[in-house]
């Protein structure tokens, strides 16, 4: 999907809503005319740092698409506690489940930083798929593959620890699969725990001498004991 490879605000938001559309894996497949039919029906929000988008448990209304900024997705206790489950960052899209099966909205959503959305009203959307078949088959595409990562997930929460988990995280960024900057609370997000958690593994990491914790950066020292502790 697309990248974040804004650095600026822009100025033309429209311009960005165009050239998303183009380059974004949902929409390739269609002719001109079908994408100057999501061009038409999409909309674009301005949201600052800290700004609450939809609150879980509301009707769905509209399916969104990050264009600058990132979006946090958070869960709430009954007793209070806040929980992020997901991050969402430039060309990834979200309440795409809800349109489609007419259910509430599973998660909170909030701007962690100044974001721009792409969004389309909930039956527009909708009607896109139904009148053009290479988006429904991408959007398929997309819900398979989000489902096989959930099944990854499942069986990782099931049979790894948490020191294992971020082991794995940890080399995967280190060799490139996962591009892009992490926070402490993201990885927790990722692997399903608490930012505490990340923290005190991160701690033992850097004290047997297998990765160095900078300001904003983390560098592997020693692969062979990372994937010794994930257990690959």
């Amino acid at each position: 999907m697309p990248s974040g490879t804004l650095t600026r605000w822009p100025t033309d938001t429209r311009a960005v809503l165009r050239r998303f559309v183009r380059e974004h894996p949902y929409w390739a497949g269609l002719d001109e005319r079908a994408l100057g039919e999501v061009e038409a029906a999409a909309r674009v929000r301005e949201l600052e740092r800290g700004q609450v988008y939809a609150l879980e448990g509301d009707p769905c209304e509209a399916v969104c698409f990050v264009l600058l900024g990132r979006i946090d997705a958070v869960k709430l206790s009954a007793e209070g506690r806040r929980q992020v489950v997901n991050v969402l960052q430039a060309g990834q899209g979200f309440y795409l489940v809800p349109a489609l099966d007419g259910g509430a909205l599973p998660a909170t959503t909030v701007a962690a930083t100044r974001s721009l959305l792409l969004y389309f009203r909930r039956d527009d959307f909708v009607r896109l798929l139904e009148r053009h078949p290479p988006l429904m088959r991408a959007v398929a595409g997309d819900f398979a593959a989000r489902l096989r990562r959930l099944g990854e997930l499942v069986a990782d929460l099931s049979l790894r620890s948490v020191p294992q988990r971020l082991a794995r995280l940890l080399l995967e960024r280190a060799e490139g699969r996962l591009p892009g900057r992490m926070t402490q609370r993201d990885m927790a997000a990722q692997l399903g725990t608490a930012r505490e958690v990340v923290a005190r593994c991160l701690a033992r990491f850097q004290d047997e001498g297998w990765i160095r914790v900078g300001r904003g950066v983390i560098e592997v020292l020693d692969a062979e004991a990372l994937r010794f502790e994930a257990g690959d």
